[in-house]
């Protein structure tokens, strides 16, 4: 896989990665400690944390970029944070 550029908006600030191998780990330090709800931690972590990261490939072959929305404190009192991944 070539050259990656992830972003959390507001939390990460975009950066060159030579691989998504690279990139992904880095996402997932800047997610994993976060305050967010057990079940979208485990989603994201299934996007983003170890082992995963297959559907991410997948889209940036498809379509150059890959994206979801982080969603950060409480369901009434809640911050979204895109995570999007492009191909340069």
């Amino acid at each position: 896989m070539t050259a990656v550029r992830p972003e959390i908006t507001g939390i990460m600030f975009p950066a060159p990665f030579p691989s998504l191998d690279h990139a992904l780990p880095v996402l997932w330090e800047h997610v994993r400690t976060l305050p967010i709800r057990a079940a979208h931690r485990d989603f994201i972590r299934l996007c983003i944390g170890p082992g995963g990261g297959n559907g991410v490939a997948r889209c940036l072959t498809r379509g150059s970029s890959w994206s979801t929305t982080l969603y950060i404190g409480e369901m009434t009192d809640w911050t979204a944070h895109p995570i999007t991944t492009h191909q340069p």
